[in-house]
């Protein structure tokens, strides 16, 4: 069920304050709690002096990249992916390169772009922060054709998203568990890492290309990331005991996973990466299935997104 604005549908007073379209795109499947709360947030926080606003149900996988063509198509100026990752990583696969912009509540397991970003993990706070944020470009990589936002890769937590694909518990805890179990059965593979100025050979537990610099819950990759700079960090965990992996946590918590002995990190704005055995690969924090060489590559400049300000 589509909704639009209630209240804002005269044109003098449109003109008058010169209001922008929003559009929320929003999976049922998260939950019939969810999709209240943000018609509620919508009633409640958003400014509707500033914005004429629709609310968009997806209805099937890959819905939200549809309902986003549509709204880019019919003149809409932002369109809000109402998730995690994984969903706004679908509708901003459809706004690169166009002057839709981009905008995001945090609803997903994860949300680690929206944490970056500043939009926390209070929806209510997040419709807030809409009504003030600014308009930033940034890059976004592609690999072997697939447009991701945040960060891709392979290896363990390639694992750990095949394993959450299809799960409906969602959350910190099975997120941990999953981690726990796949840390413990992932076996790594020798890869070949090739960009522009150097090839390493190395077993690697987690091959990271990073746009953003962290995953959900503030684990921070790529603390170095930055989504403007036309760069990737490379960020690679070579092969040691499990538990030296676990034991990092902390740092990576704090923004100094680059200090363990076991990462080596370099930026590239290019990168193929081939490994002997099952690619585990995913993208903005989605399993996805690939095989053979993975090319990854810069598309600098490419989206306009909301941020909101500090």
């Amino acid at each position: 069920m589509n909704q639009s604005h209630p209240v804002i549908q005269n044109d003098v007073l449109e003109g008058f304050l010169g209001p922008r379209r929003i559009v929320f795109i929003v999976n049922p499947k998260a939950g019939v709690n969810l999709q209240k709360h943000i018609r509620e947030s919508v009633e409640h926080h958003l400014d509707h002096r500033k914005f004429i606003y629709g609310i968009w149900h997806t209805e099937k996988a890959g819905h939200a990249a549809e309902l986003a063509r549509k709204a880019r198509e019919e003149g809409y100026d932002i369109v809000v992916a109402v998730g995690g990752d994984g969903s706004i990583n679908e509708v901003a696969s459809v706004l690169l390169h166009t002057e839709t912009i981009l905008g995001m509540i945090p609803a997903g397991s994860g949300n680690g772009l929206a944490m970056h970003l500043g939009y926390g993990r209070d929806i209510d706070k997040a419709m807030r922060k809409l009504n003030m944020a600014t308009v930033q470009t940034i890059d976004c990589g592609q690999l072997n054709g697939h447009p991701f936002i945040n960060l891709a890769g392979i290896g363990f937590d390639g694992l750990v998203a095949k394993s959450m694909k299809g799960s409906n518990w969602r959350g910190f805890l099975p997120y941990f568990l999953h981690s726990i179990k796949a840390g413990l059965v992932f076996s790594p593979h020798p890869c070949t890492i090739e960009t522009e100025d150097r090839t390493i050979v190395e077993k690697c537990f987690v091959v990271t290309v990073a746009n953003g610099p962290m995953y959900g819950y503030n684990f921070k990759i790529a603390p170095d990331a930055r989504l403007d700079d036309g760069l990737f960090s490379v960020v690679i965990f070579k092969t040691v005991p499990r538990w030296r992996y676990f034991a990092a946590i902390p740092s990576s918590l704090q923004g100094k996973i680059y200090e363990a002995g076991f990462v080596e990190h370099f930026t590239a704005r290019q990168v193929r990466i081939r490994c002997e055995g099952a690619n585990f690969v995913h993208v903005d924090g989605e399993s996805i299935e690939m095989a053979g060489d993975l090319e990854f590559k810069m598309i600098p400049q490419a989206l306009k997104v909301l941020v909101p300000r500090t």
